[in-house]
């Protein structure tokens, strides 16, 4: 998540479901060409929604790429999401040798489309405690990148306590509006997130700083579970880039 400085807009989509699809869950949502022309002067709303955790959920197309959010806060931003985008300018190195990515807190699906526009191919597993919005980035993503994704509604608490995968890349990006919750920092989860880890592989935690004093906790918590971690600050957001050995 990135803050915004103007309103909030988000994308819609429908679920790829488990069983076989409906016939407009096979195509990627198709936006008229004007308003794409259009987007590069202003964001055009193309859907609103409450979700199953996020009380107004907003898509829009801006400078022709779809953006979703909520209130002040900005979940993604296409292949243009800076989290994402950040991520893998620094790894570029190993993520040739990257080939399982779990992704908690998904957006639509921006860490996907970065690495898919970069050239690099994994199987994602995407998880997501509101359905809308794993629906809507299932249905955003075209057919054709869908292949190698598992998409998971379920908190990522719920999902680490059970989880049995090792995975090469980790991504947190979750977020309560602006807020990184609490559960999300704790030890617990974050050993859990460790425990998953296969090695020489990489963690990487996006958040945002509302208060210094919690960011400084945060920081602490981070670094006693994970010491070799390089933080990248852009605006309020400090993203974490951990190795364990």
């Amino acid at each position: 998540m990135e803050t915004r400085i103007k309103c909030l807009y988000s994308v819609s989509a429908v679920c790829e479901p488990r069983n076989k699809p409906s016939p407009r869950q096979l195509f990627f949502i198709h936006i008229p060409f004007y308003k794409k022309l259009l987007s590069y002067l202003y964001p055009i709303t193309l859907r609103k929604a409450a979700g199953t955790v996020n009380p107004d959920l907003e898509l829009a197309l801006h400078n022709n790429r779809l953006q979703l959010g909520s209130g002040d806060a900005l979940y993604s931003d296409g292949d243009k999401y800076r989290p994402a985008v950040i991520t893998v300018r620094k790894l570029k190195k190993v993520l040739p040798e990257v080939n399982n990515v779990l992704v908690l807190g998904i957006g639509l699906a921006s860490m996907v489309q970065v690495m898919h526009k970069n050239g690099y191919f994994p199987h994602f597993t995407l998880v997501e405690i509101d359905e809308v919005v794993l629906q809507w980035a299932m249905e955003l993503l075209p057919v054709n990148e869908r292949t190698s994704i598992e998409p998971v509604c379920n908190s990522a608490m719920a999902f680490m306590e059970r989880n049995t995968a090792q995975y090469d890349l980790i991504f947190i990006d979750i977020f309560d509006v602006r807020v990184v919750p609490d559960l999300v920092f704790t030890p617990v989860f974050l050993n859990l997130c460790k425990s998953a880890m296969t090695p020489g592989s990489h963690i990487v935690f996006n958040y945002i700083i509302n208060d210094p004093q919690q960011w400084e906790r945060v920081h602490a918590i981070f670094l006693s579970i994970f010491p070799d971690t390089e933080i990248v600050a852009t605006d309020v957001n400090r993203i974490l880039i951990a190795r364990v050995p």
